[in-house]
């Protein structure tokens, strides 16, 4: 029975490693799927709770007229001291006094006009809180239906009238304003009053459908669960259909999926409390969870190949014992072709990462920064004066500082970093996962570091300094060397404005 369990000992391994990652393959797909799910649900709320709003604000703007802007706009810069408009009943439907909107006028001459001792549009001579103006209640008519009142006080404190005097020319003046200016408002007003009224709910639902992404239908419920209102206009007046499902579900029409959200909505006609329905198209949430299956079951295909094959090499493995001296060669010729490798990727004379290499590592950054939406920003520093040192001090010297310099930078260098020449005395660092504040945080400490280290060459000592140009990726950016051409171009900036400096794209 022990003898019997040796030999089995490996096939029973892989197979409890197959069973593992097999299970595990469908746990994950399982959780995915139901996080997936979670997010629609999340978003679906969001988005009906927004079209809520927005039909919430389509009836306020139905049932109310903001005048404030026109006002502004027509206003001939009368010094206007109090601006109403009023609903036949008195009561407030806008003010310049956001505070007293929905309260009745019960002013003295209010009350005056509207018991016939004062008559609509003609101009009156009253104190307001304590400041004397020229009022007027002008009406608005809509198909000779009285709709509104507008309530307008003019300060003309600064006339000082006395008794008898409301006739010089300076008031008449004004009142030819004031009557241009409520001719441009009564049309303005009955303009929207005759817009709005020629409105419905159903065409404001389907137009809001046609410019929102993703949303299929949106419907209101009465208590009753008849359809109300909806962008579809043949389902009004018809039965909610799937009672019986949850408010959240996923549902089939026509073939399509659609995930299905109802929620209270807002108050409508008569009080009466409505709901809302949301279908959202639930395509891309198919999709998600068909490439999760497939996924899940790839994996557990190359879980199943893979203990094969591991099986299979095991069994030649012990067959032939010389196969181990030969795997063991095979694997020095590896490290030392990696070794070969690593030399084809390094400047011999830095030590840092070539130009190739560095170009390759900075294209697989950018792409793995656009897939999973990381920071990454690509820093160039170059040598100020390099020329000069080379002139002056000989190539050598200027081999010397570019080892010198490259080490000093190295060792502001963080794990995830890539630091690389890129030719003559240009370095570039690439900095994976990091924004434009932190790269300029390091890129300071860089040029910092080169300034405070002289290089030593046959007793000469060669202050260094270096220009620096930084650039962080964002969504505009369409491949890699759009990115290091903007960092190009800062440091070209940082050389223009006196070198010794670190410069932003």
């Amino acid at each position: 029975m022990i003898s019997l369990a040796k030999k089995y000992t490996v096939p029973l391994i892989l197979f409890s490693l197959v069973v593992g990652i097999a299970y595990l393959s469908y746990y994950n797909y399982k959780t995915q799927k139901d996080l997936l799910l979670r997010q629609l649900h999340d978003n679906s709320l969001n988005v009906a709770s927004s079209v809520s709003s927005a039909i919430e604000r389509f009836h306020n703007i139905k049932s109310t007229i903001s005048l404030e802007k026109l006002v502004d706009d027509v206003s001939f810069r009368l010094e206007i001291f109090e601006f109403r408009y009023l609903g036949p009943d008195g009561t407030i439907r806008n003010s310049m006094f956001k505070e007293e909107i929905g309260e009745v006028l019960s002013s003295k001459s209010f009350l005056e006009t509207t018991r016939g001792k004062r008559k609509l549009n003609t101009f009156s001579f009253e104190i307001r809180d304590f400041v004397e103006v020229m009022s007027i209640y002008h009406p608005i008519y809509l198909n000779e239906k009285l709709v509104g009142i507008i309530d307008l006080a003019v300060d003309i404190s600064e006339y000082n009238l006395q008794n008898g005097s409301q006739d010089n020319f300076s008031i008449l003046r004004r009142q030819v304003d004031i009557q241009n200016l409520l001719k441009s408002m009564d049309g303005s007003i009955t303009n929207s009053l005759a817009i709005l009224t020629k409105t419905n709910i159903n065409d404001f639902l389907h137009a809001y459908i046609e410019s929102a992404k993703n949303i299929v239908e949106v419907s209101i419920i009465d208590p009753q669960e008849n359809i109300y209102a909806s962008s579809n206009n043949r389902l009004v007046a018809t039965k909610l259909k799937n009672r019986n499902l949850p408010d959240s579900s996923m549902i089939e029409i026509e073939g399509k999926l659609r995930y299905r959200t109802i929620i209270d909505s807002h108050e409508h006609d008569k009080n009466e409390k409505m709901k809302l329905m949301l279908l959202i198209d639930a395509t891309t949430f198919l999709n998600h969870e068909n490439r999760l299956f497939t996924t899940a079951t790839v994996t557990a295909a190359i879980a199943l190949l893979f203990a094969l094959f591991t099986s299979r090499l095991i069994y030649f493995s012990a067959l032939e014992q010389s196969r181990g001296e030969k795997e063991r060669l095979e694997h020095l010729v590896k490290v030392r072709t990696r070794e070969i490798e690593l030399l084809s990727q390094t400047d011999s004379l830095t030590g840092l990462w070539n130009r190739r290499h560095l170009e390759e590592s900075l294209e697989s950054e950018f792409k793995r920064a656009k897939r999973y939406n990381k920071e990454l920003s690509i820093m160039i520093i170059d040598l100020d004066h390099f020329k000069y040192i080379n002139d002056t001090y000989g190539h050598m010297a200027g081999d010397e500082v570019l080892r010198e310099v490259s080490a000093a930078i190295k060792e502001c260098q963080r794990e995830t970093d890539f630091i690389g020449r890129y030719g003559g005395e240009e370095i570039v660092i690439i900095l994976p996962e990091t924004d434009l504040h932190t790269s300029s945080n390091i890129a300071e400490t860089v040029r910092e570091t080169v300034e405070s280290r002289p290089v030593e060459f046959e007793g000469e000592v060669i202050n260094v300094t270096a220009s620096i140009g930084i650039s962080s990726l964002r969504k505009e950016h369409e491949n890699f060397a759009t990115l290091f051409s903007e960092a190009d171009e800062a440091l070209y900036n940082a050389k223009k404005l006196g070198r010794n400096r670190v410069e932003v794209f």
